[in-house]
C-alpha cells in the first residue's frame, strides 16, 4: 500500500465523517477489524465498527481530519502512524480533539482494508 493509497483512506474518513455516514465509514474495514477507540470497548467486525461510528456520529462527531505521518509496509500488511483532529458539535459549541493513531492495513485476494484501527487523545482526560 503506497503513501498515496493511504492519502486516499484517509480522505473516505474525512469524507464519511463530513457526510455523516457510518456505513462508508465501516466500509473501509475488514469483516473481522477491530477498531479500538478511546474510552469505548473494542468493536469487532464491520457491523460493531459501524455501530461505533455511528455512536460517534450521533454524538456529535462532524468532521474528521487525517494525517498520516509514518508509513511502512511489509508484506500484505502496511502500518500507518499519524495524527488526527477530530471535531464534535454540542449544544454549547464546538470541541476538538487532536490525537496520534495506529492503523493497520491489509490487503486480501487484491482487496486492501482496515485491520486494526486504534486511536487516543493527545489531550489530558477530563476531570
Amino acid at each position: 500500500m503506497t503513501v498515496a493509497e493511504v492519502n486516499v483512506v484517509a480522505q473516505a474518513f474525512h469524507e464519511g465523517v463530513a457526510n455523516r455516514d457510518a456505513r462508508a465509514l465501516s466500509a473501509l474495514y475488514h469483516e473481522d477489524a477491530r477498531f479500538l477507540p478511546p474510552n469505548l470497548e473494542p468493536a469487532e467486525g464491520t457491523d460493531a465498527i459501524r455501530g461505533a461510528m455511528q455512536m460517534l456520529l450521533d454524538i456529535g462527531a462532524s468532521a474528521l481530519d487525517v494525517e498520516p505521518l509514518d508509513v511502512r509496509e511489509s508484506g500484505d500488511l502496511t502500518a500507518e502512524y499519524g495524527r488526527y483532529a477530530l471535531t464534535f458539535d454540542t449544544p454549547d459549541g464546538s470541541m476538538t480533539d487532536v490525537g496520534k493513531y495506529v492503523v493497520v492495513h491489509e490487503t486480501r485476494d487484491g482487496e486492501t482494508k482496515i485491520l486494526l484501527d486504534c486511536f487516543n487523545s493527545n489531550l489530558p482526560p477530563a476531570a
